[in-house]
């Protein structure tokens, strides 16, 4: 795959563009897609030559990591032949073992700078969105401290500015596989004090708010009834983050649940929150990124919606590419979740 396959549709929207009757829009599209075009011809050129490769960083939302970045790095590599040992994956959270076999070696934006700063350089980037749709301080110091003189850089704008048609409903989903490789998680080990904490025979539980499911004085009584009635009827693993890195907030312990939250490291927590769910029997979480693991994962996954309406299309891009993973979404509803596992 050329990283410029989806250009007729970036023309057609800069037609569309056009006509809206707004120039300065179309002149910013039209000198955007050009640099863009540009930057593509140059990464390409580096893909085909024999130098190393830095791949990132990349630091937004797992859904977009699962569901579009993780897919179009490794078709990229794959379509140019590229060398595992000239890559470097740099990832939170220990993600970059996710690219494996592609892959040889990776590096953790955590070891290099604290979770604060992350964060806080995520809510003052461009377009009003915390997603990597051009390099920024953080990105550049990052690949400064890593990449040797010459190599080349993946940066997550080229499948922000390219993907995007999926997510904002421009392209079909089902031309998802077209764009990327929808490869099976790897499995990662465990810290033996991390791997003792868990049970048979359990069921994962991620609750944390979102846009999906907004954090309130009700929204966390109706999660907490709902981990407590998955408890009732099995062992319940509760997974939550130990570093903030964005603003979702996780229910961090619930009655009858084996909490892990605090044996996590933070370096690997992430990848490690991964392998947990992959030895579930199954995942329930709050819809969204997260929840998007089980399939990747092969577990079966409840998914856990509130009132709030999100893009619909993140949702058929998945069940596109991962058509035979039992997914289902309920409402945040006790009694729904507890008949959806049983089912």
């Amino acid at each position: 795959m050329s990283v410029k396959d989806t250009l007729p549709l970036a023309v057609r929207r800069l037609v569309r563009l056009a006509g809206t009757g707004s120039p300065a829009a179309f002149v910013r599209a039209a000198r955007r897609e050009h640099e863009l075009r540009r930057a593509e011809d140059e990464l390409e050129s580096g893909l085909r030559g024999d130098g190393p490769i830095v791949v990132g960083p990349f630091t937004g939302e797992v859904g977009y990591e699962l569901l579009y970045w993780r897919p179009f790095v490794l078709r990229l590599l794959r379509t140019h032949r590229v060398e595992p040992g000239r890559v470097t994956v740099v990832g939170r959270g220990g993600s970059g073992a996710w690219y494996r076999p592609a892959a040889a070696s990776f590096r953790d934006v955590f070891e290099l700078v604290a979770p604060e700063r992350v964060r806080d350089v995520a809510s003052r980037r461009e377009f009003g969105s915390p997603k990597q749709w051009e390099a920024d301080e953080l990105d550049r110091e990052i690949v400064a401290r890593l990449a040797p003189d010459g190599a080349t850089v993946v940066h997550p704008r080229f499948m922000y500015w390219r993907s995007r048609f999926l997510w904002q409903g421009l392209r079909d989903p089902a031309e998802a596989g077209a764009c990327g490789d929808y490869d099976d998680l790897p499995r990662s080990p465990l810290p033996a004090a991390l791997e003792a904490l868990l049970p048979d025979g359990y069921v994962a539980v991620k609750a944390y708010f979102n846009e999906c499911i907004p954090e309130t004085a009700e929204s966390r009584d109706a999660l907490a009834e709902t981990v407590a009635a998955v408890a009732s009827e099995a062992r319940v693993v509760l997974l939550s983050t130990p570093v903030a890195v964005d603003t979702h907030g996780d229910l961090a312990d619930a009655a009858g649940a084996v909490a892990v939250g605090e044996a996590l490291d933070p370096v690997h927590n992430l990848a490690q929150q991964a392998e947990i769910v992959a030895r579930a029997r199954a995942l329930v979480s709050t819809y969204g990124g997260f929840s998007y693991l089980g399939p990747f994962l092969g577990v079966p996954t409840v998914a856990l919606s509130g009132a709030v309406e999100d893009n619909p299309n993140h949702e058929r891009v998945l069940r596109e590419v991962r058509p035979a993973a039992p997914f289902a979404r309920v409402p945040l509803e006790a009694a729904a979740v507890v008949e959806a596992l049983q089912a």
